[in-house]
């Protein structure tokens, strides 16, 4: 997917941005409670405007996100009426800290300690190829003992769009160095998908994984075909 789809998504919008929820995700609610949050600095990749970060900001001690569309970035500050410093690619507002920028340029000196990753639509957003460099870069990111809540789709018939399916199988292949609590697996028969592209069925899934350990050896795309069998998007 590349860098051009999102900034005309976001230009666009419409349904082309559905994939921004107006509310805080019921998952976020029932397994990020104050006390999970409290202290802790949060990390949310491709964040979009999602509000969940001004509930964060709530309780952690830093909340810091990433995206590369301006425009998405300008509307998050003005909808929640947040007062914000610009200092270059950095909007800071408070404890909380979005990158305008490229995910994949981001260094840990620049992010700072991670002790919570949210992944609500980061993951689903990228076909194959770019999942694998999206987990490399987390696995730069963060260290051992991190929390990654993941939030994924599984449906069918799958697609070759975003959001991709990604059911459990998968996510325990791409996380393997993690221990995962599968905390939320939900039939969702009322979800917009469904109706928009006549699917027999759609799953929202919620993981709350710690990591153990660092990757043993790289995470390469080959590396990831070769060791296991399952179907994916490119």
């Amino acid at each position: 997917m590349e860098k051009q789809f999102w900034f005309k998504s976001w230009e666009l919008e419409g349904h082309y941005t559905s994939f921004h929820r107006r509310d805080i995700h019921p998952f976020v609610m029932e397994h990020l409670t104050p006390e999970v949050l409290t202290g802790k600095s949060i990390f949310v990749p491709l964040c979009g405007k999602a509000v969940d970060m001004v509930y964060f900001s709530l309780y952690a001690e830093r909340v810091i996100g990433v995206e590369i569309v301006e425009k998405a970035v300008f509307q998050f500050f003005d909808e929640n009426k947040l007062s914000y410093e610009r200092i270059g690619n950095r909007f800071v507002s408070g404890n909380i800290t979005i990158f305008c920028a490229d995910m994949f340029t981001l260094t840990p000196e620049e992010v700072g300690e991670i002790d919570l990753v949210y992944d609500r639509a980061s993951l689903v957003a990228l076909p194959f190829s770019m999942r694998m460099n999206y987990l490399r870069k987390l696995e730069e990111l963060t260290q051992p003992g991190c929390i990654y809540f993941l939030n994924t789709l599984e449906y069918a018939p799958t697609m070759d769009t975003p959001p991709f399916s990604i059911p459990p199988a998968e996510v325990e292949r791409y996380f393997s160095n993690y221990a995962i609590n599968h905390v939320e697996s939900s039939l969702q028969p009322n979800h917009g998908m469904v109706h928009k592209f006549g699917l027999e069925y759609l799953i929202e899934h919620g993981f709350m994984m710690q990591k153990l350990y660092g990757a043993r050896r790289s995470l390469t795309t080959e590396s990831v075909i070769n060791r296991y069998s399952f179907s994916y998007d490119s």
